[in-house]
C-alpha cells in the first residue's frame, strides 16, 4: 500500500499536479485536505493514465477526501476533523485535519479532539481485533509537540525499541503508543526542512514545520518501508517549491505532500 497525503490549500487547479504525483509515485491510496478541485475530473485524469481509483465514503467529514484503487474499503466513525476507514479487513486508516496552532489559539479544543480520535481508534481496534492502525494527515502540530508525545494524546515516539512494548503505564493507567518516523526530516541534513514553512515574527518560530505526518502502531513497523517515506518537492513537469526552496503557496500549495509505503504480507 503506497499512500499519499497532501493539504492542497484550496487550489482549484491542483488536479494536474495530483495526477502526476499519483502516477509517478505509484500511489494507490490518496488522502487530501483543503481540497476544492473537482474530484470527478481527477478520477477521469487518472483513468486516462490507466489508474482506476474510486472515491471512498467520508460522509460526516467534509474536510477530507480519500480515493484509491482498493475495492474493499469501508467507512468507520466519521467526524468533522477525521475519517476512519477499514481497508481490506486488515488495516485501520485514520485521516486527520486538526486546527492550526499558528493561526488559532485552539490548543484546548485540539486536545479534546485528539482524545476523541484516540478513543475512536481504540474502539475500532477492539471491534476489528487488530492494531494495524495508520494515522495520516495535517496534524497542525510538530512531532515534538506535547500533543504528539503525551501519553493521553497521540503518544507517538521515534524509537521503535521503546514503542515495540506497545504501551506504557502512567499513573497506573496503560496508554498504547504509535511509532512516528517523521522525526528524521528535521535539521540541515534534510531538504526540505519540513512540509510547511512559516516566517512569522512569533518568538518561538522554528520556520520549518512537519505538520503533515504519518504514524503507525508498532505492529506495522516491520512492514513500513523506511526509504519510501518522502516529502515531495517536484514532479517530472513542475516544482512544488519556490525560488527560496519553500512550498510554492502562490501557485501550488503552502504544504508539501508526503508519500509512504506499507508492505502487505
Amino acid at each position: 500500500m503506497r499512500g499519499l497525503f497532501w493539504n492542497t490549500h484550496n487550489n482549484l487547479n491542483i488536479n494536474f499536479v495530483l495526477s502526476e504525483l499519483i502516477d509517478e509515485n505509484n500511489i494507490n491510496l490518496v488522502a487530501l485536505v483543503e481540497y476544492q478541485a473537482n474530484i470527478d475530473e481527477l478520477l477521469t485524469m487518472l483513468s486516462l493514465k490507466n489508474i482506476m481509483m474510486q472515491k471512498y465514503c467520508t460522509i460526516g467529514c467534509n474536510r477530507i477526501i480519500i480515493i484509491g484503487d482498493m475495492p474493499n474499503v469501508t467507512p468507520g466513525l466519521q467526524d468533522e476533523r477525521y475519517s476512519i476507514q477499514f481497508i481490506n479487513n486488515k488495516y485501520i486508516l485514520c485521516c486527520v485535519h486538526l486546527p492550526s496552532q499558528i493561526y488559532s489559539a485552539g490548543e484546548g479544543a485540539r486536545n479534546i479532539k485528539i482524545q476523541k480520535i484516540i478513543n475512536d481508534i481504540e474502539k475500532a481496534e477492539i471491534s476489528n481485533d487488530t492494531d494495524n492502525t495508520i494515522i495520516v494527515g495535517d496534524f497542525n502540530i510538530n512531532p515534538f509537540d506535547y500533543e504528539c508525545i503525551a501519553a493521553n494524546l497521540f503518544h507517538s515516539l521515534p524509537y521503535y525499541e521503546i514503542v515495540r512494548k506497545k504501551a506504557r503505564t502512567v499513573e497506573n493507567e496503560s496508554f498504547k503508543m504509535f511509532y512516528n518516523p517523521m522525526w528524521k526530516f528535521f535539521g540541515d541534513d534534510n531538504k526540505p526542512g519540513g512540509t510547511h514553512f512559516y516566517s512569522g515574527s512569533r518568538i518561538d518560530n522554528i520556520f520549518w514545520h512537519i505538520f503533515d505526518q504519518v504514524m503507525i502502531r508498532p505492529s506495522l513497523r516491520e512492514f513500513f518501508i523506511d526509504e519510501s517515506l518522502k516529502i515531495i518537492t517536484e514532479t517530472n513537469n513542475r516544482q512544488l517549491i519556490d525560488k527560496n526552496g519553500h512550498p510554492d503557496k502562490t501557485n501550488i500549495s503552502d504544504h508539501l505532500p508526503i508519500v509512504y509505503e506499507i508492505k502487505e504480507d
